[in-house]
């Protein structure tokens, strides 16, 4: 990292003749060497940054009060580094805790933890009985993981924290166990920051309040072992719901799965009829799990126990929905929408959505239209206005469903694209290719090389057979993202799937893989190119794999034209005879 002329001006503004002429850093940041000043012979030595530093000591001391100015004017212009270090040694030779400050100040926004704890001690030595100052030092040991000079001072404020709250009940605003756990938190060695937590708080078995702390600490340090085994010691203490709430997260966290969270509070709600808390987690588990079932029966606890609680209703709402238990989701979104005060409102475009969708998946169409036009300003809304076209396209409305898509102005960029894209696959569905390939190309004309504008070109020419325009297209996607997966599989699935320039499509969707991998789709690419090259093993384990992560009917159907071209055509009819009960409308099985 070199200087430049920048630093010097910002640090002294017109005092070009002052000895740090000419020997500044980027404007910024720390200097670590430096080229010579104009007009100094480039035989001379680099400044380093320990040169940089006595240069502006020496100029502080010739004259404090011009360093002061020349201080500050380099951090109006942004040289925080050369103002704090002017500022620090100002405040030591004129002995005043007001600079060391400014300096402390000024340094916070140079992420430079060394050079903070530098001025803080400064300012700490100056001022002694000045809490802050102390305060101030005690973070920067904490953040520059000097955890053994922090920790007589660590302990002390801990010690007065507990001891203001015991004679102040709540007069800090925040529990001293929260303020414990954020600067422990600030050191960055998780491990140094939990044995430090150790050391601090002992480990004593007895001590509930200190093992929940130990348990959070060690959870937020990725210490998931220890975390569980403190929360269940205070457990052992005192049986509390909000330990077994914790104890439930700690759990998900150290097992990779919400198998033991689940069972743990699903006994211990059954046990305490009252538990509120932790039968709202068991709901949100089972909400992320996917298991609607459960998770119905587990938010009807929780509106029996506050029915009003109207958050829990729109809840209850989505759970219903993934059920397809339409009246019941419109009673309870319809509640929500009623009762909860309008500012206090989430997701309101969202369950207009999903209500117009469980109507649409009952062919009601005028039903899911009245959802979106009830939704407030839907037509500023482009997820209602897609839907809206959906509904009318579903119900064999075709002009009015691109009228609608017209019709809407988009807010940014993103929403012209999603636009343009829509339209191209309405007309795709009207068996109008070419006024998709139209949409299209005007599309990229307003979007130059938009990545999903290309993606979608080379799809509508891979339809009409335009193997031409399906490279051009993927290959301008390639080449404008480079790290675009889907853009080498296209590709490559196209060459495999019409037998052409087979060694050169495996290498495409091997480059797919190695960018997104265990895709499923991915990894069907990969099988059937091995399947064309006559790779049969290859094939079928990399098929098998596809299909172990995502049950889809291709690749099912890929599988079984590679079994059976092995010769294993029992294993084949079996797993025809599964898919086709899977996917009773895939004709090919």
């Amino acid at each position: 990292m070199n200087f430049s002329s920048n630093r010097s001006a910002a640090l002294l503004g017109l005092a070009i003749t002052v000895a740090l002429s000419g020997c500044a850093s980027t404007q910024g940041k720390k200097p670590e060497s430096a080229q010579p000043p104009p007009g100094q012979s480039s035989a001379k030595k680099p400044v380093t940054q320990g040169e940089y530093k006595a240069q502006i000591q020496s100029m502080v001391a010739k004259d404090p009060m011009f360093a002061l100015l020349a201080a500050e004017l380099a951090a109006q212009r942004g040289d925080n580094y050369s103002a704090v270090i002017a500022y620090t040694e100002a405040a030591k030779a004129l002995k005043r805790a007001d600079l060391a400050k400014r300096a402390v100040e000024l340094s916070l926004n140079d992420n430079d933890p060394e050079l903070s704890l530098s001025a803080a001690q400064t300012w700490y030595t100056l001022a002694p009985t000045d809490p802050q100052a102390k305060r101030s030092v005690l973070l920067l040991q904490l953040s520059t993981n000097r955890v053994d000079e922090a920790m007589p001072a660590l302990k002390d404020y801990v010690a007065d924290l507990r001891k203001l709250e015991e004679q102040h009940p709540g007069i800090s605003g925040v529990t001293p166990d929260k303020v414990t756990l954020e600067l422990l938190l600030r050191i960055p060695d998780k491990d140094k920051a939990y044995n430090t937590g150790l050391k601090l708080l002992g480990d004593d078995p007895t001590n509930d309040n200190n093992q929940n702390l130990l348990s959070q600490l060690a959870y937020s340090t990725d210490h998931y072992p220890q975390a569980v085994a403190h929360i269940e010691q205070a457990i052992k203490v005192k049986p509390a719901e909000n330990y077994y709430v914790l104890l439930a997260q700690y759990l998900e966290k150290r097992d990779g799965n919400s198998n033991a969270a689940i069972a743990l509070l699903t006994a211990q709600t059954a046990q305490h009829p009252k538990w509120f808390a932790a039968r709202l987690y068991l709901a949100r588990t089972y909400t992320q799990a996917a298991d609607w079932p459960n998770a119905k029966t587990v938010f009807d606890q929780l509106i029996q126990m506050q029915p009003d609680n109207y958050a829990l209703y729109s809840s209850q709402g989505f759970v219903l929905s993934k059920l397809h238990e339409r009246r019941g989701a419109e009673k309870y979104f319809q509640t929500y929408l009623k009762k909860m005060p309008a500012d206090q409102i989430q997701n309101e475009p969202l369950i207009y959505l999903t209500l117009s969708g469980l109507a649409l998946d009952d062919k009601d169409y005028k039903g899911a239209l009245r959802w979106i036009d009830k939704a407030p300003d839907a037509a500023e809304n482009i997820d209602l206005q897609l839907r809206k076209s959906l509904i009318l396209e579903q119900s064999g409305k075709m002009p009015q469903a691109m009228k609608v898509l017209d019709d809407y102005q988009p807010q940014d960029d993103d929403e012209g694209v999603r636009i343009i894209l829509a339209r191209s696959q309405l007309a795709e569905k009207q068996k109008q290719p070419k006024t998709s390939e139209t949409i299209l190309d005007k599309g990229l004309s307003t979007y130059p090389d938009q990545p999903d504008l290309l993606y979608e070109r080379s799809m509508v020419a891979e339809r009409q057979d335009d193997l031409v325009a399906v490279e051009k297209y993927l290959r301008r996607l390639i080449a404008v993202k480079p790290d675009s997966a889907n853009g080498y599989n296209a590709l490559g699935y196209t060459f495999a799937d019409h037998g052409i320039r087979l060694d050169e499509a495996l290498e495409l969707i091997q480059k797919a893989n190695s960018l997104s991998p265990n895709d499923p789709f991915i990894l069907d690419s990969l099988g059937w190119v091995y399947f064309k090259l006559g790779r049969n093993a290859e094939a079928e384990e990399t098929l098998k794999k596809a299909l172990s992560i995502r049950s889809d009917q291709e690749i099912g159907t890929h599988l079984v034209q590679v079994l059976l071209k092995s010769g294993k055509k029992a294993e084949a009819q079996q797993l025809a005879d599964k898919l086709k009960t899977q996917f009773p409308a895939k004709q090919s099985l």
